[in-house]
């Protein structure tokens, strides 16, 4: 897929269909983009619902590559989601050195009456983990425990 085509974004994601679990691909003009739509894409595999930027938190991540810094990224989403009761739909992402990921990240408490949950993503894994850097940025796929 590429971003140059007329009919794809310059950054976004998509649910893949993966046995048992599910799965996103990723792309972004930049790594701080392509983790700042694998967030999107997580609350779009969490919830059903639209996540209002009520609220937001720190996190950081060193990773020892970019395919591990996907990895931690994603989880360190998935743990403060869980610590906090949260959703979040977005993030300001800086990165450094290529595996030093910083952010903000925006979403809102969790609130049963109010979103529709839709699956329970319990972690990110290496399993038919990809990411590739092309002229058109940067594109990843990964698959979730459920």
């Amino acid at each position: 897929m590429s971003a140059s085509d007329s009919n794809v974004p310059a950054g976004g994601f998509r649910e893949i269909d993966h046995s048992g679990d599910v799965g996103l691909e990723v792309w972004g003009n930049t790594l701080p983009a392509l983790l700042k739509h694998a967030t999107r894409g997580l609350c779009a595999l969490m919830t059903f619902s639209t996540v209002e930027a009520v609220c937001e938190r720190r996190i950081e991540v060193q990773a020892q590559s970019r395919e591990d810094l996907l990895v931690d990224w994603l989880s360190a989403v998935i743990l403060a989601s869980a610590m906090h009761g949260e959703l979040y739909a977005n993030a300001d992402v800086v990165v450094s050195e290529d595996v030093v990921a910083s952010a903000v990240i925006f979403g809102e408490p969790l609130d049963p009456a109010r979103h529709a949950l839709r699956f329970d993503v319990k972690a990110a894994t290496y399993h038919e983990l990809l990411m590739e850097e092309n002229a058109d940025g940067y594109r990843a796929r990964i698959i979730f425990d459920l």
